[in-house]
């Protein structure tokens, strides 16, 4: 994992599964988290091999994982709710984890991409 050091940085589920599949070849040095709801998507991926599964379960002990308390679920709830309601809920939680965190998303998803929201800042994975 390698590459911008302009931290901390979340990433999302389609971030880390893109790493995991070697479709992207790094990720930003420094502190990396990643929500309670991204772990659960890592893992519940249908297609996992014992193989695939041991690789995303070492990737998940290489970041933080955050979970939803008060202050993430509130500000998800009005993301949600104010900001965009076509985000699906769980985008909305880790636009909430990025926001409470102070930190920068990493993500594909478009929708989050052109989500305005106070302290919210996007940004597609480096290559």
């Amino acid at each position: 994992m390698n590459g911008r050091t302009d931290g901390p940085f979340v990433l999302d589920s389609c971030a880390c599964m893109n790493f995991l599949n070697k479709r992207i070849l790094s990720l930003p040095l420094g502190d990396l988290f990643i929500s309670v709801i991204t772990r659960m998507e890592i893992l519940a991926q249908p297609e996992h091999t014992a193989e695939t599964e041991k690789e995303a379960r070492d990737f998940l002990k290489k970041v933080a994982v955050v979970p939803l308390r008060g202050t993430i679920e509130r500000t998800a709830v009005s993301i949600r709710r104010e900001g965009s309601p076509r985000l699906k809920l769980p985008d909305a939680i880790v636009a909430a984890t990025a926001v409470v965190l102070e930190a920068r998303l990493i993500t594909f998803d478009e929708k989050l991409h052109r989500l305005t929201w106070p302290g919210f800042n996007a940004t597609l994975p480096s290559s």
